[in-house]
């Protein structure tokens, strides 16, 4: 895949759809933030949001590892990086694995939100909540419900 540099994709865009794109990031701390799609377009309101396809996005902490996250689509903000994943979502940290159908990364703060059908297993353990944030710098997850009155369902094998 090609990584695409905004006046490129101008030149390019002739029907406003993207094919491979590929972008790459390095923030000051020497994290990577890398998102890959099948294809895209620019949002015709916001020339700066793209609306993938069939998305693959990983996310390498320094000296933290490795999220992988997948979708069907995402909204990326190519100034930002704050994307938003979502239908088939899927997250892989280390040995945990998170599904749901959103997925919002604040990529600045480094933080995740996970809402809607939340899915997550481990090795010892099966979770379905609402939602579950984490900071990918700290690795503090919380996982709650959005109704107060419902409780997070847990199987957790020792």
């Amino acid at each position: 895949k090609k990584i695409l540099k905004d006046y490129e994709m101008e030149d390019s865009n002739i029907s406003n759809r993207i094919l491979d794109l590929s972008y790459k990031s390095i923030d000051e701390g020497g994290n990577i933030y890398e998102i890959d799609s099948v294809s895209g377009a620019v949002d015709g309101k916001e020339k700066n949001l793209l609306l993938l396809k069939e998305v693959d996005a990983k996310i390498k902490i320094l000296n933290k590892g490795t999220v992988l996250i997948n979708s069907k689509n995402a909204k990326y903000n190519k100034l930002t990086l704050n994307t938003h994943f979502y239908e088939d979502v899927s997250l892989i940290y280390e040995d945990h694995n998170i599904k749901s159908d959103d997925l919002f990364l604040k990529y600045s703060d480094k933080k995740v939100k996970i809402s809607n059908n939340v899915y997550y297993e481990s090795e010892n353990s099966k979770l379905i909540a609402d939602e579950v944030t984490m900071n990918l710098l700290n690795k503090v997850s919380k996982i709650y419900m959005t109704n107060k009155n419902k409780k997070v369902k847990a199987i957790i094998n020792n």
